[in-house]
């Protein structure tokens, strides 16, 4: 009885350090604020479960809709949500982290060559060392820093997309928005910052006159541009943004001011009158992921 007392006591500490690392990669990556005592007590509600499903009359708990119960309510317990948006994002960051971290546990062990089995989804180890116990924490700890900037590029890329509604004269366009650090345009007139987007996308709330600019490809002819915009009844809301990119030295967006515009983040829609669109001739994505690039300046 003593020797399984200390087993469980170190299973128990394991799990607890374990939970609470993942915790906190999930809440870098993820940049949402808690309290530090709520992820411990939300990495001690994970730990216990793995304790208890050691014990036969805990048998029934393997099954997977409770370890789907037991990750919502650490969740719940760890962190405070303002909708159900922000709380999909965390846990699918906290399912990517355990996963992760999951494989790089299951290789050490495997590397180091200690016994491992698995029944039932659960790792059961063979001869469990405090020191193997002390080199995994080492381990995982650093694998935690290196994999925050890992997931902040590669996993987070879905966070920087933005629905953006664009209102015009009465009409709006929808377009899904990259946030875009690159994006240091600002209108030199007013200095208001600027939102990139396709004119496809823009195409049908511009006036007819403006969009003959693109439909015939004028969009770099200055001259035909100025004779346009000077003869338009909507002078007054456009303007010519200056711009420079890789090959191209002193290139000139034609840009309006809208009526508004309104930025879709964590549920809420965000409204901005003091912006400008500027309108890019060809295709901004690929693979069409995004259809606009917005400056840093407006995502606070």
């Amino acid at each position: 009885m003593v020797t399984e007392y200390r087993y469980l006591d170190i299973l128990w500490l394991d799990n607890v350090l374990m939970n609470y690392i993942i915790l906190w990669v999930t809440v870098k990556v993820s940049k949402i604020k808690c309290v530090s005592w709520r992820l411990w007590v939300s990495a001690g509600i994970g730990a216990l479960y793995a304790v208890f499903i050691f014990l036969p009359q805990f048998q029934a708990m393997r099954t997977i809709p409770l370890k789907i119960c037991l990750s919502l309510i650490m969740l719940l317990a760890a962190f405070e949500f303002n909708n159900i948006g922000q709380f999909i994002k965390v846990l699918a960051f906290f399912y990517c982290t355990t996963f992760i971290f999951g494989g790089a546990a299951f290789g050490i062990y495997y590397f180091l060559g200690e016994g491992v089995q698995v029944q039932d989804g659960i790792f059961y180890i063979e001869n469990y060392p405090v020191k193997i116990l002390a080199f995994a924490c080492i381990i995982v700890i650093t694998l935690g820093r290196n994999l925050r900037d890992f997931m902040r590029n590669r996993l987070n890329h879905q966070e920087l997309l933005y629905t953006i509604g664009i209102y015009f004269d009465g009409e709006k366009a929808e377009v899904e928005g990259l946030l875009d650090t690159g994006n240091a345009l600002y209108d030199p007139i007013s200095q208001n910052p600027v939102i990139v987007a396709e004119f496809a996308e823009v195409r049908h709330i511009l006036p007819s006159d403006i969009q003959d600019i693109f439909i015939k490809s004028k969009e770099n002819d200055l001259e035909f541009i100025t004779k346009t915009v000077a003869n338009s009844s909507w002078i007054g809301r456009f303007r010519m943004i200056p711009f420079t990119a890789l090959g191209k030295e002193n290139g000139m967006l034609i840009g309006f001011k809208p009526d508004k515009v309104s930025i879709l983040m964590d549920g809420d829609w965000q409204e901005t009158r003091d912006i400008i669109i500027g309108i890019y001739a060809r295709q901004l994505s690929k693979d069409s992921e995004y259809h606009a690039l917005i400056n840093p300046q407006l995502i606070q």
